[in-house]
Formats: C-alpha cells, sequence, structure tokens
C-alpha cells in the first residue's frame, strides 16, 4: 500500500526535476495549511530552523540537531530568554541537486528519503515554552514541515527560500476570507542546521569563483534585513574517529577544521554562526556509518543480537530500512 506522502510528493518531484517549479521548491508536507504563517503570531520575525540534508538515511544526530534549542546568538543575552524565543517552525529540507554527492546504486531513492523523513519529524519537539505560535493549533503536533528544493548551495537555497515563504503569505493572504488583507509580511529568519563537515563546505573557496566572492557571498547570506538574507548557521561539533583509523587523514581534517574557523569567526563574533553540543556519541554517528555497516555485516539481526546499525537510527527508520531492504547492495 502507498503511503499518502509518496502519493503526494511523486508529482511535486517531477514537476521539480522538470523544472517547472518557480521558485525550484515545493512543499511536501505541512502541519496546516497556513505553514508556517499564523495569525496569532506576536512577533515581528518569524523563526524557521532548515534542517537540509541528504537523508540517506536520517540518523540520531540529525533527530538531536532538529530538537536542539535554538542557540543564544547574542552572548549577552541570558539564557533563559533565549529558551523563550525558540523556532516557530522546522523545515525538513531535501535537495534533488547537490554539490558533493548523487545518487548511487544501493541508495534510497528520493521518495524513500521522503518517507523516512515523514517518521523522523514524528519525534521532532519544540522547548517549552509551547504556545499556539509555535504548534498546530487544531492538532497540537509540533510545527514541521517537509519539502524538496532544486537548488545546491546554502546561499542559494537561503534566497529560494525566502521568495518561497513571500509569495506563499502573500497567496494566504489574497485566499484569506476576508477576500484580503494588507497586512504586512513578518521578517524571515532562515536558521540552518548543520554538522561540521558541512560548515567546512560553506566555508570552502573550491565552492566560490573566488575566496574574496565567497566572503562577500557569505556576507550577504547572514546580515541581517535589508542588507542580506537575514540567515544564520548553528552548526553541531563532530568528534572525529579519523586519528584511530588514518593519522594522516586526521591531520588534514584539523587543518580544514582551523581554516574554517579563521574564515567564520568574523560570523561567529557577529551572532550569525552558532556551535553546539548534541553529545560525543551522538556526534560520531552518520548517515555513511549506517550505509557502511549494512553493507558490510548485512542488515538483518544475528543471532539475537539486534544489528548495530540499529542504534543509529530511529526504531521506525530502522523498521523502514529493514522492510526495504535498504543499503544492502550500496557500493
Amino acid at each position: 500500500m502507498q503511503s499518502s506522502l509518496k502519493v503526494t510528493a511523486a508529482p511535486l518531484l517531477q514537476r521539480l526535476q522538470q523544472g517547472l517549479a518557480r521558485p525550484p521548491v515545493e512543499l511536501v508536507q505541512a502541519p496546516n495549511l497556513r505553514w508556517p504563517f499564523h495569525a496569532n503570531h506576536n512577533r515581528n520575525t518569524l523563526r524557521i530552523a532548515i534542517l537540509d540534508s541528504s537523508f540517506n538515511p536520517p540518523t540520531l544526530a540529525h533527530l538531536a540537531l532538529a530538537n536542539a534549542a535554538r542557540p543564544t546568538f547574542d552572548k549577552h543575552k541570558p539564557n533563559h530568554e533565549a529558551a523563550e524565543e525558540d523556532y516557530d517552525a522546522k523545515l525538513l529540507l531535501l535537495s534533488v541537486k547537490n554539490v558533493d554527492k548523487t545518487l548511487k546504486p544501493g541508495d534510497a531513492t528520493y521518495i524513500q528519503r521522503l518517507e523516512m523523513m515523514e517518521l523522523l519529524a514524528k519525534h521532532i519537539r519544540h522547548h517549552p515554552p509551547v504556545t499556539t505560535t509555535r504548534t498546530n493549533s487544531e492538532t497540537g503536533a509540533p510545527n514541521v514541515a517537509i519539502a524538496i528544493i532544486d537548488e545546491p548551495t546554502f546561499i542559494g537555497k537561503s534566497q529560494v527560500l525566502l521568495e518561497f515563504l513571500r509569495r506563499r503569505f502573500q497567496s494566504l493572504s489574497t485566499s484569506s476570507e476576508d477576500g484580503g488583507s494588507s497586512t504586512e509580511p513578518p521578517e524571515i529568519e532562515l536558521t540552518f542546521l548543520v554538522g561540521k563537515d558541512t560548515l567546512e563546505r560553506l566555508f570552502a573557496p573550491r565552492y566560490y569563483a573566488s575566496e574574496s566572492f565567497m566572503v562577500a557571498s557569505l556576507r550577504k547570506f547572514m546580515a541581517p534585513a535589508p542588507y542580506g538574507d537575514n540567515s544564520r548557521v548553528v552548526c553541531a561539533h563532530r568528534v572525529s574517529t579519523s586519528t584511530i583509523i588514518n593519522p594522516s587523514a586526521a591531520e588534514a581534517e584539523e587543518a580544514q577544521a582551523r581554516r574554517t574557523v579563521k574564515l567564520a569567526q568574523e560570523f561567529v563574533d557577529n551572532g550569525r554562526i552558532a556551535m553546539i553540543e548534541i553529545g560525543d556519541k551522538l556526534s560520531r554517528y552518520s548517515s555513511s556509518a549506517v550505509r557502511g555497516a549494512i553493507h558490510a555485516v548485512g542488515i538483518d539481526d544475528r543471532d539475537g543480537r539486534e544489528a548495530v546499525w540499529k542504534s543509529l537510527v530511529s526504531k521506525d527508520v530502522a523498521q523502514y530500512i529493514t522492510d526495504s531492504r535498504l543499503y544492502v547492495n550500496n557500493l
């Protein structure tokens, strides 16, 4: 039996890949018709957390990042005040165009990834205090949506999402029961939730025309409105295991990390990038570790013992992978 998400997502994915979506993003699933906007939103800024990943598959590290409280970007603000400024909405975002990754034999298809994202979304929560501005007022469910996008870079994704959300606000205002509204759209603040590897790619000059162009692009990406896109980045520290496996690789990784820190320091100092902890154990979890373990050892439990890879994902995602026989032939 097809899931409802599969039925919804298939034509949207096809439309996106054919270049028919303008801007190139499709909202696959949302908790309510007005997501992420609410009539009772009482702040000038709408804060949306974006977890953008390949989700191949989603792991408990993804979940920890999605569930992390909004950090204190302002170092002078008390923690209890920051806790009252949690994200208003969250978005799980899958890109069908990635600068480093392409679909390989044995990988989960985009539809399968979306179905696993749907399972992941069920475990995403909001931090107290929970108000109607952060939940679906009808069901009480967290304000989490799922979307697909045809844009490989974070800078491009920010621009595409902002255009999409502004058009969506205008459309929702025009179609409201009162025959239209003159209400001004809220200022939108997108916060991209990333791991250490992704942050390093964001500050890697090889993805830009030059290092000076990279810095200029990132300044516009993270500058407050109206001078820039008003986006932020939250990065989870990641514990490296390269030292044990490959000492020379560890040295290269540390050198890259130092370069990233140096380039990113301006944005950390300006309160546009924040580093968070999700725990040493979770920081070691990765999608590639799941795929590698299944390919090397097998997907099924043995001798009454649960397969090790299952400890890296939620139980429902583990069941989905088992039922679908994913990654067994992954190369």
